[in-house]
């Protein structure tokens, strides 16, 4: 694949959020830029992760509803599987709050 050089400008304290960011991410500066600006481009702004997130969020309702619906699903089993999905959804919660600290 040709690739061609894009240059732009930006502040130095936009530059060290780049770095911090990719950083962060565990890429290089213009992986971070790159895929981002794919994302964008297609689309779809939200990251890999916050979509598997999302994805994570849905089947947990899913089971949560399935379970509730069934009236042969004995109580304890429905608090289980209900302070399960609470871990999940903290564990969602924390990756994404650790980003905004």
């Amino acid at each position: 694949m040709q690739s061609a050089l894009i240059k732009f400008r930006v502040t130095p304290g936009e530059k060290q959020s780049f770095i911090d960011a990719a950083r962060h991410a565990d890429v290089s500066v213009s992986d971070l830029l790159r895929r981002s600006g794919r994302a964008f481009a297609s689309g779809r702004i939200a990251s890999r992760s916050i979509l598997v997130d999302l994805v994570t969020v849905r089947s947990a309702a899913n089971a949560l509803a399935s379970v509730a619906a069934d009236p042969a699903v004995d109580a304890s089993q429905i608090a289980v599987i209900a302070k399960n999905t609470a871990e999940v959804l903290r564990a969602i919660a924390a990756r994404h709050l650790v980003q905004v600290r």
